[in-house]
């Protein structure tokens, strides 16, 4: 694992993102017309690191990236060992910065703005039951043409605190582990490209959503690429060791 590939995977992954933050006056949400196939396509995406999604996608991605790799015994644990290590880490990371930060989501000030929701503090100062239903009440009063039901029912899954973004910190996690190990297989480079667009458009995703600011994402995939950096340089390395027993 070279640092020409180490450098070329954070520019992929973490420059796209960057450009966010140069954008700051813009107002993210609602930017896009939430009835048309755009927000669609970006919950579609944020549905691919959400619940059953995520696995999906850690199996199609396994898959092609041990594809002709020579087997060895254990190589299988050990590889998701590592990869349930990044992801384990960057979920730990992102649950203690939530609860330390308590930025508040987007979303939640457009509520207070449009006279919704009485003010962010006293929002967040309920449980996460109460939360749900608080939200759900206030959402009743905002029209299916100005917030779709696909969407408030995904505000009602997302009531904890903003920064950072859990959704861009797995993704990039996860992008970060496969783009390295394709890298250093000399997969062809638009396979990595690929799958560094794909987590540039999750984060994406969240901002268009609502969910979270430019500085959430930003912090999620610096955080992400170090923990999928981590979590691919230890396969390398107890992949090489698995390896030696074979060859003396």
């Amino acid at each position: 694992m070279t640092l020409r590939l180490l450098l070329f995977v954070s520019l992929l992954l973490i420059l796209p993102v960057a450009l966010a933050g140069l954008a700051w006056h813009w107002h993210w949400f609602p930017l896009l017309d939430l009835d048309e196939p755009p927000a669609l396509l970006a919950y579609g995406l944020t549905l691919t690191v959400g619940k059953p999604g995520i696995g999906l996608t850690l199996l199609a991605l396994s898959a092609l990236t041990l594809h002709r790799w020579r087997r060895r015994p254990g190589q299988l644990l050990v590889f998701f060992f590592c990869l349930f290590a990044a992801l384990g880490g960057a979920f730990v990371t992102k649950t203690v910065a939530k609860n330390h930060f308590k930025e508040p989501r987007p979303y939640v000030l457009w509520l207070v703005q449009q006279g919704q929701l009485a003010d962010s503090r006293s929002f967040y100062a309920g449980s996460e039951t109460e939360r749900e239903t608080r939200l759900a009440r206030s959402l009743v009063q905002v029209s299916e043409t100005q917030i779709p039901g696909w969407l408030k029912h995904h505000w009602q899954e997302e009531v904890n605190y903003s920064f950072p973004s859990g959704h861009a910190i797995a993704a990039m996690t996860i992008a970060g582990f496969f783009c390295l190990l394709l890298g250093y297989r000399r997969q062809p480079v638009w396979r990595m490209m690929a799958l560094g667009s794909w987590a540039v458009a999750v984060c994406y995703s969240r901002l268009l959503l609502g969910l979270h600011w430019p500085a959430d994402i930003l912090a999620s995939s610096v955080l992400g690429l170090l923990f999928g950096g981590a979590g691919a340089w230890g396969f390398v390395v107890l992949d090489k060791r698995l390896a030696a027993p074979e060859s003396s």
